[in-house]
C-alpha cells in the first residue's frame, strides 16, 4: 500500500498546544445549566475520520478498533454491533442499505444494513475522507491523492481522478459532497474541484485560499472537513487560510475571509459558522460580513461546529459539547460527553446533536 512520507497526523500543526503539561483554560460561564445527554452508546475509539451518520430513523457509527454499529435515533437503543476485524480509519458513509468504512490496510467496506460485508475494494493507500455514498455511487480520496468512485451495490470501480500533493499535507479527514450529477472535493492547497459522478470529469476548480509562507509548514492550506452546499453556494474552510463561498455551478468566487479554519464549517443560507485555530467562534452572513466573534473558549481545542437549532454546537479537547446562542454566540449550554475530545462536527437530526469523542462514545445531546 502507497503510504506518504510527509503527511502531518491529526491537526498536528494546529493542536500542537495539546502536550501534557499544557493547563486548559476555564470554561465560560453560562447564566443557566442547561444541556442533556438522551442517550449514549460505546464503541471502541474515534477522533478525525470518524463521524456518526444519520439515515432515516437510524444511526451508524464505527469504531476504529473495529466495531460497526447501528442505533435507533429515538432511543439509542443497540440494533446491531459487529466487530469488523479490521483496525478502521475512517467512518461512517451511509445511505439506504448500505454502510461503509475504510481500514488501515487501504481496504474500503461496504457493508449492507444488518451489518454483512457486502464487499470490499483495495484503494492503494488509505483513506483521508469518509466514503460518501448518494444512489448508487460512493466516492472516496486516498492519501495518494487520488479520488476514486464506486458502484455502491457491486464494487465496481467507475473511474479515478487523480492530483499531485503538496509536499505536506495535513492528516485530517474530510469528507466529498456528493449532489447529483456533481461531487465537490476539498483538497489540499486551499482548492476545491467539481467533479462528474457519471465520468469523473473536472466541470472546474477553485481556491478558497492559495499557500503563502516561507516554508512548507506555512504553506499548508488544506480545505478542512465537507464543503457545504446551499443552493447555488459552495462553501469551505482552509487551514492557515479563508473561509469562503464560490458559484456552485461555475466555481466562480463568491467571497472569502481571512479565518484559520479547524474543521469543517456549516451554513444554512443565512449564516456560516467556523471554529478558528486559535478557540474562537466565528459567524458570519451570506456575503461573508461578520456578525459575532465568541472568544471565550480561546486557547481551548475546539472541533468543528454545526448549526442545530437556534444554536451552534461545538465540542472540545475536553469532551464538553458546547451551545453557543445562534443570534449572538452567547454560550447558552454544555454538556460532558466523555473527558475525551470531540473534533468531528455533530450530526443535526431535529433539535438533537450526535457526536462521537475520540475514545468513541457515541452520544445524542440536546439543548432543552
Amino acid at each position: 500500500m502507497k503510504r506518504r512520507g510527509l503527511l502531518v497526523a491529526g491537526a498536528a500543526l494546529a493542536l500542537s498546544a495539546c502536550s501534557s503539561g499544557r493547563k486548559i483554560p476555564d470554561l465560560p460561564k453560562l447564566a443557566a445549566e442547561r444541556g442533556a445527554i438522551r442517550w449514549s452508546v460505546d464503541l471502541d475509539g474515534g477522533g478525525y475520520g470518524f463521524a456518526p451518520a444519520i439515515v432515516d430513523d437510524r444511526v451508524y457509527a464505527a469504531g476504529a478498533g473495529g466495531s460497526l454499529a447501528r442505533v435507533a435515533l429515538a432511543n439509542g437503543t443497540l440494533d446491531w454491533r459487529i466487530d469488523t476485524g479490521a483496525r478502521l480509519i475512517t467512518g461512517v458513509g451511509a445511505a439506504s442499505g448500505l454502510v461503509a468504512v475504510t481500514d488501515e490496510n487501504g481496504s474500503l467496506r461496504v457493508h449492507d444494513d444488518t451489518g454483512k460485508l457486502r464487499w470490499q475494494a483495495a484503494l492503494g493507500a488509505e483513506a483521508v475522507s469518509v466514503p460518501v455514498l448518494d444512489g448508487d455511487i460512493l466516492v472516496v480520496r486516498g492519501s495518494d491523492n487520488r479520488i476514486l468512485a464506486f458502484d455502491a451495490y457491486s464494487g465496481r470501480r467507475r473511474w479515478v481522478y487523480t492530483r499531485q500533493n503538496p509536499p505536506l499535507v495535513l492528516r485530517q479527514t474530510n469528507r466529498p459532497r456528493l449532489d447529483g450529477a456533481t461531487v465537490y472535493v476539498g483538497l489540499p492547497g486551499g482548492r476545491l474541484v467539481a467533479l462528474s459522478t457519471e465520468t469523473g470529469a473536472m466541470r472546474w476548480e477553485s481556491a478558497i485560499s492559495l499557500p503563502r509562507g516561507s516554508n512548507e509548514i506555512e504553506r499548508i492550506a488544506d480545505i478542512l472537513g465537507e464543503p457545504v452546499l446551499v443552493g447555488r453556494q459552495m462553501c469551505a474552510g482552509s487551514y492557515q487560510g479563508r473561509v469562503g463561498c464560490v458559484d456552485a455551478a461555475t466555481g466562480r468566487p463568491a467571497w472569502s475571509r481571512e479565518i484559520s479554519a479547524v474543521g469543517a464549517i456549516d451554513f444554512d443560507g443565512r449564516i456560516l459558522v467556523a471554529g478558528d485555530t486559535r478557540g474562537r467562534v466565528h459567524a458570519l452572513n451570506d456575503v461573508g460580513e461578520p456578525l459575532w466573534v465568541q472568544e471565550g473558549f480561546e486557547g481551548r481545542l475546539l472541533g468543528a461546529p454545526a448549526l442545530v437549532g437556534d444554536a451552534v454546537a461545538i465540542g472540545d479537547e475536553e469532551g464538553y459539547l458546547h451551545w453557543l446562542a445562534l443570534a449572538d454566540g452567547r454560550p447558552v449550554g454544555r454538556v460532558r460527553v466523555d473527558s475525551s475530545a470531540i473534533v468531528s462536527a455533530p450530526r443535526r437530526a431535529g433539535d438533537l446533536a450526535i457526536v462521537q469523542t475520540v475514545r468513541g462514545r457515541v452520544a445524542a445531546a440536546a439543548l432543552g
